[in-house]
């Protein structure tokens, strides 16, 4: 009798201290909007390099991500863009650049005039 009392005085004040859950929304929101000043605080954003590249678009998937917050399932909406921006981020993070390829010069010119045959 005195256990069933315990439990039940127990289960009481558990429903009394328990919080409502958080909706998953509010947490994707603040998540894409931290993400989002960790990459614009860089100034390298706005230069032509692979990385700036790479950081706009991710805030570009930010955006977009925070754009259909009501419209979208969270469930749907995290396995769409999570997956997308954690490539971007280690994309971001490798340190590489572009790879530019120079076609080699000529150094000489081409006579299409010139005959070498004897009439």
């Amino acid at each position: 009798m005195i256990f069933k009392k315990l439990l039940c005085w127990l289960i009481f004040c558990c429903f009394l201290i328990g919080d409502e859950p958080v909706k998953l929304d509010s947490v994707i929101y603040f998540q894409m909007l931290q993400l989002k000043s960790k990459l614009d605080i860089n100034p390298i954003i706005w230069q032509d390099t692979r990385e700036g590249y790479l950081r706009n678009r991710a805030l570009r998937v930010c955006d977009m991500a925070i754009d259909h917050l009501g419209k979208m399932n969270s469930d749907s909406l995290i396995s769409k863009y999570y997956t997308e921006l954690d490539s971007l981020m280690i994309k971001i993070n490798d340190g590489k650049e572009f790879e530019v390829n120079i076609p080699p010069t000529k150094n000489y010119h081409i006579n299409f005039f010139y005959s070498s045959s004897r009439p």
